[in-house]
């Protein structure tokens, strides 16, 4: 509740725009962005290495029913 009447109160002061808050709002998206960039990065990196896994395993089975 402190914080919300804090900027409510930087709102509210006289010779204050809207606009100040702007640079804060452009940040707040390139931080969410690169956070979900990062994240589906991440996605691939699992996914890809989920591949190799199931190829070595379908690759020790075959090994293993021709012995």
């Amino acid at each position: 509740m402190f914080t919300l009447s804090f900027f409510l109160n930087i709102a509210w002061q006289s010779g204050v725009t809207p606009d100040t808050f702007n640079n804060y709002l452009t940040l707040g998206y390139v931080v969410m962005g690169v956070i979900s960039l990062v994240y589906i990065v991440s996605l691939a990196v699992r996914q890809r290495n989920l591949r190799q896994d199931i190829q070595l395993m379908e690759r020790l089975l075959q090994d293993d029913e021709e012995t």
